[in-house]
């Protein structure tokens, strides 16, 4: 028997024995009995996760060709048969009995939001052993204007609210993102990126320029283990596109040109061919862009105000 009220959905692509620990983490410490949904982002490791996802009591979705975090975990929203949703990724570990029931009644209690978990960072060390790296603590995050990042989620170091269980963020980071079906696909998701990147980004402007709100749940501890390398490949032109995506979506004129000339200056050699596909995909983006504006109840300065800058 499932708890019909949350789907835990985690994409992943070579992952390896960290399917099976991150499921084992979940199963010992949810008491709510939720659904799991894994989705195999084509994988090529040769490791069987369709048997974990049977030994775990879990939904499974393989791809035969990859499609990315973006579109997989738009997938999963799409797919689940649950009013509410998590989104993991596939290395996590989870400590306090009964997280997900709490997660449950915050979700309910605060329809039109992302609830973002506050981050324990998980190493793996010479021995292949898990162990807790140095990291200070994180409420949550900002988006990064600055010419070094250029638009890109960086983590906060100052509690907005202390005291208090929730706090309102800029940006959601950590991997640990729960929200409702309903208002995910009012959103439109993440549609429009490619592979990887900018997912945080995209969905938080969408929710803070739609008159909702990003929340930390202060006291809802989820580990994730930080890798220094990816175990597949991560296109560069992709995360470019994605930044310029997110860019053209939400800055007004003057302010994309200036972040624009900024991405120019930092990967020259990719610019002119990522600007080409972007152009190229103009009437989706307009789309998007226009679907953006309608459901909109804020401007992007409210979000600037949130952010604490903007491009300088």
């Amino acid at each position: 028997m499932t708890n019909a009220q949350l789907t835990i959905i985690i994409p992943f692509l070579n992952e390896g024995e960290e399917i099976a620990n991150t499921l084992s983490s979940i199963q010992d410490t949810a008491t709510g009995m939720p659904t799991i949904l894994l989705i195999n982002d084509a994988s090529t490791d040769g490791y069987n996760y369709r048997t974990v996802a049977e030994q775990y009591n879990c939904d499974y979705i393989q791809h035969e060709e990859r499609l990315g975090v973006a579109e997989s975990r738009n997938e999963g929203v799409r797919t689940c048969n649950t009013p509410y949703f998590l989104l993991l990724d596939g290395h996590m570990r989870f400590y306090e009995k009964g997280w997900d029931e709490k997660l449950l009644a915050l979700l309910q209690e605060n329809p039109r939001t992302i609830l973002c978990g506050q981050t324990k960072k998980l190493l793996r060390n010479e021995n292949g052993e898990i162990v807790e790296g140095e990291h200070k603590t994180c409420y949550g995050a900002y988006i990064d204007m600055s010419e070094v990042r250029i638009f890109k989620a960086a983590w906060n170091y100052t509690d907005p609210t202390p005291y208090t269980p929730l706090s309102e963020i800029p940006c959601i980071l950590g991997a640990a993102y729960a929200c409702s079906k309903e208002y995910w696909l009012y959103l439109r998701g993440l549609e429009g990126l490619r592979y990887y990147g900018l997912d945080e980004e995209l969905l938080s402007l969408k929710v803070w320029c739609e008159g909702g709100r990003c929340l930390l749940v202060k006291d809802w501890i989820v580990g994730h283990i930080y890798r220094s390398e990816f175990p597949y490949e991560v296109p560069s032109k992709e995360i470019v596109y994605n930044r310029m995506l997110v860019i053209e979506l939400f800055l007004p004129y003057e302010l994309k040109r200036k972040a624009y000339l900024r991405i120019k200056n930092a990967c020259e050699d990719i610019f002119i061919e990522v600007y080409d596909m972007l152009k190229a995909n103009y009437p989706v983006i307009k789309d998007m862009k226009e679907y953006i504006q309608s459901i909109s109840q804020r401007n992007i300065e409210f979000f600037f105000e949130k952010n604490h800058g903007t491009l300088s």
